[in-house]
């Protein structure tokens, strides 16, 4: 079977498409034919591009000497630590590289598709030809397809064409109108059949065009890959230092070779780069879990850094579920519920008339207040034949029925504007009467209480036409008679207000930009907790940039607001230093998303063109998500700069005691295989047991860290400077100590012992940087638990078994010595806990 399959109009079906039978057999036969590819670079792959590390070969280099020398016991030894080291480290870039790719499924857009006579959302890549899809402005189109009917539609075809301007698609009788796969619908409706899909379709051709292209690294990568070149240095130094003063010295000239190799293994920073991937990749996927999708890395790395939310209102704050709550009618208020009121009933009717019923009675593809009228009445009047919709010069629509012998024309809209065009009010007899001046400020009056309570009030009025209905809606819509208030609300989300105190709490400025009438805005931003004043986004236009950002980063509401209004307010903010984060998810979003250093799409509401412009998708539309995924990037940066300061300590301490003992005459503390041995433990500890470091508790009681400070800084080196003096002064006396009684290979076995039991305490102090520990703490991280005891095992495994001390050079040393070794490998890092705790005081 084709991509590129005919469209047979038998099978398409007018208006419901396919069945889900039929969908299901064409889309096995299509992936029979070209599977689906796999997510993230293969596991094989990734394993051949490890084995063919430089250090990996460096590592096999000195398999092959050891097996040259004859010592082929030893050369297995490495054989097998290099293939625990290549399969671990495969393993967890593959899952690393596996969560990112599934940040980029999860956040893909969907496409809205009738199948057995129902709505349906599924992935783009499970449409097949003949499908009949449903496209709304904002929508990204799934697949190339053909117009079966539409409005006027304007479409950008930029990602596919590179031409900038969208093009418009007026489809006229007996003409086809085609869609191309990427574009996207920046205005207007239209239902289409999908014609081509895959590879075949316009986007499938683009995209195995760039398949290759090499992902951009991200700022916080490049400051590692640097941090890394910069060490590299001083590993080659000491790699090569260390065995030349051996050589000086009168040491075995082969021994010397192998430990040059096995110090390059040891010291070269290899993981640093890594380390950045592993952490935010894998600790996105918790982001995921609580509703927040990561598109890319660089997201995640400045989410902690962010110091001003610019957030919508409708949706975000509030739970986009607007129902009708109240009416006011002849000066009387009726409260929407149970029951049926006359007055609200026919407040409701001629509303219903002016109300766009919801597509396939799907209230996600209608007007929000047009879903809560028709939830609220029921049909006791005729459907409308006619209806003018709403648009923002008249500011009202209108339906127009058939009631006996009358013509009745229902009108809904702002009260302003209903009000300049009636001249009558309805009584509570039903009568008409004139509306004078002293009603008509008790009706603006009552429509702003309402306002300023967060409602959103329609006015709702009805004409009765006599002959003919001549003109268009502007004819129409005169001579009105003003029936009454409808007001609508959309709740405030519960958890609301304690997210925002939680961002202000951390440094984060709160500041709502809404489209919404300045006291509706006013009211739910008093409900949320936002402090600061509310302006009208007209009165914005006549500052300057400083001092928009300077309300903006002090928290403000900016009401009747536009995207492009939006777009300044993100532009100036940036521009005087703030890590702006922006809500968005209409099409006119996308610059303010783009603008922003974290932009921010609604994954229910949002538009196709808001989700590809966001670099993080709030799966629930909910704002107290978004304070969520800031803790928790707080909490990811402060887990990489963990890792990064226990590595590079130890890798300080492995340096500086084997430096020591080369310069001051004496034996290497350790062989070459022993090194290698613990490189990789050091390894691992990095590189697993910081990924889910539970957060310290303060995180959201700090300021925002300052995005272009250095993620090694001197706090950073402090600690690596005192972890990797500790372990190298523990490992180093224990050496010395060692070697006077046992020899030397007794004195490499309680040094090997100490360092692997004091690197796991080392590992574990460092894993809280700002408070001191808990026992709950360890459990709330078992890779760090299961790490470290596996080091404290290995250790007592070496002292108390033979066999495996002979495998590593060992030689045997008094029982009481192997225990007081792992006691002091275990209490000795404690210092650093001792200090925490002093300063905490």
């Amino acid at each position: 079977m084709n991509d590129a399959h005919p469209t047979s109009p038998m099978l398409v079906g007018a208006t419901y498409g396919l069945t889900s039978a039929e969908a299901a057999s064409r889309l096995a036969l299509r992936r029979r034919i070209r599977p689906r590819g796999p997510m993230g670079l293969p596991f094989g792959r990734r394993l051949r591009q490890t084995l063919t590390e430089r250090l990996v070969l460096l590592l096999l280099a000195v398999a092959v000497i050891y097996a040259v020398l004859g010592a082929f016991r030893d050369a297995v030894v490495i054989l097998a630590v290099i293939v625990i080291v290549v399969g671990l480290e495969t393993w967890t870039e593959w899952r690393a590289s596996r969560a990112i790719a599934s940040l980029s499924i999860l956040s893909a857009p969907r496409a809205l598709v009738w199948r057995d006579r129902h709505l349906q959302e599924v992935p783009p890549d499970e449409l097949v030809p003949d499908d009949v899809i449903l496209l709304s402005a904002g929508s990204r189109i799934p697949a190339d397809a053909r117009v079966l009917e539409a409005d006027e539609l304007l479409v950008d075809e930029s990602l596919v064409t590179g031409e900038s301007q969208p093009v418009e698609i007026r489809p006229l009788p007996g003409e086809v109108a085609e869609l191309k796969a990427g574009t996207h619908l920046l205005r207007g409706r239209a239902t289409a059949v999908v014609t081509v899909v895959g590879e075949a379709s316009t986007l499938g051709r683009v995209a195995s065009m760039v398949a290759e292209t090499k992902a951009q690294r991200t700022p916080l990568q490049q400051r590692m890959d640097e941090l890394a070149r910069g060490l590299l240095i001083a590993a080659v130094v000491i790699s090569v230092v260390v065995p030349l003063i051996g050589l000086l010295r009168g040491q075995d000239p082969r021994q010397m070779v192998l430990t040059a190799l096995t110090l390059a293994f040891a010291t070269i920073p290899q993981e640093l780069p890594v380390l950045v991937v592993v952490v935010l990749g894998l600790g996105s996927l918790r982001m995921v879990r609580q509703g927040a999708i990561i598109r890319h890395l660089g997201a995640a790395e400045t989410l902690g850094a962010t110091t001003l939310v610019c957030t919508d209102k409708t949706g975000t704050l509030t739970e986009n579920r607007i129902s009708l709550t109240s009416a006011v009618t002849a000066g009387t208020v009726v409260e929407s519920g149970p029951g049926r009121q006359e007055d609200l009933d026919r407040l409701g009717q001629l509303a219903r008339l002016a109300s766009e019923p919801p597509t396939g009675g799907d209230s996600r593809l209608a007007d929000p207040i047009d879903a809560a009228v028709w939830r609220a009445t029921e049909a006791d009047w005729p459907d409308p034949p006619v209806r003018f919709g709403f648009d923002s010069a008249r500011r009202m629509a209108s339906g127009l029925v058939q009631l006996g012998d009358d013509l009745v024309l229902g009108v809904k809209g702002a009260p302003e504007a209903v009000l300049v065009r009636a001249h009558w009010w309805r009584t509570r007899s039903g009568a008409t009467q004139t509306l004078g001046s002293d009603l008509r400020s008790q009706v603006v009056a009552a429509a702003s209480e309402l306002t300023a309570g967060g409602s959103r009030v329609l006015a709702v009025a009805s004409r009765v036409i006599h002959g003919p209905p001549l003109g268009g809606p502007s004819q129409l819509e005169r001579d009105l008679v003003f029936e009454g208030l409808l007001a609508f609300s959309d709740p405030l989300r519960p958890e609301v207000s304690r997210a925002v105190r939680e961002l202000q709490g951390a440094g984060v400025a709160v500041t709502m930009v809404t489209g919404d009438q300045p006291a509706t805005a006013a009211a739910v931003a008093r409900a949320a907790g936002l402090g600061g004043p509310t302006f009208i986004a007209a009165q914005t236009k006549a500052w300057s940039s400083a001092e928009l950002a300077s309300h903006a980063a002090r928290g403000c509401v900016v009401a009747r607001a536009r995207p492009e209004d939006k777009l300044r307010i993100v532009q100036a903010a940036a521009a005087a230093g703030e890590v702006v984060a922006v809500t968005g998810d209409g099409v006119n979003d996308a610059p303010a998303l783009e603008a922003a250093a974290i932009g921010v799409a609604m994954g229910r509401s949002g538009s196709d063109v808001a989700r590809e412009a966001a670099d993080l998708i709030l799966a629930d539309d909910n704002f107290a998500t978004l304070a969520g995924a800031a803790a928790e990037g707080r909490r990811l940066y402060e887990n990489l700069r963990k890792a990064v300061r226990y590595y590079l300590a130890v890798k300080l301490a492995l340096i500086l005691v084997t430096f020591v003992m080369a310069v001051t005459g004496r034996p290497l503390p350790f062989s070459p295989l022993q090194i290698v041995v613990l490189e990789l433990f050091m390894d691992l500890g990095a590189s697993v047991a910081f990924v889910n470091l539970p957060a310290e508790g303060d995180e959201m009681r700090r300021r925002p860290r300052d995005p272009r400070a250095r993620i090694v800084d001197r706090r950073l080196l402090a600690g690596v400077a005192a972890g990797g003096l500790t372990l190298a002064v523990l490992s180093g006396v224990t050496y010395l100590v060692a070697l006077h009684a046992y020899g030397v290979d007794g004195a490499r076995t309680l040094a090997m012992a100490v360092w692997l039991v004091g690197h796991a305490a080392l590992g574990v102090v460092m894993g809280w940087e700002r408070r001191p520990i808990e026992p709950r703490d360890l459990l709330a991280n078992p890779a760090m638990l299961l790490w470290a005891g596996a080091a404290v095992a290995f250790a007592v495994a070496i002292l108390a078994w033979p066999p495996l001390r002979v495998l590593l050079h060992g030689g045997p040393v008094p029982a009481l010595s192997g225990a007081l070794v792992v006691v002091a490998g275990l209490v000795v890092p404690l210092w650093l806990e001792g200090l925490k705790r002093y300063r905490a005081r």
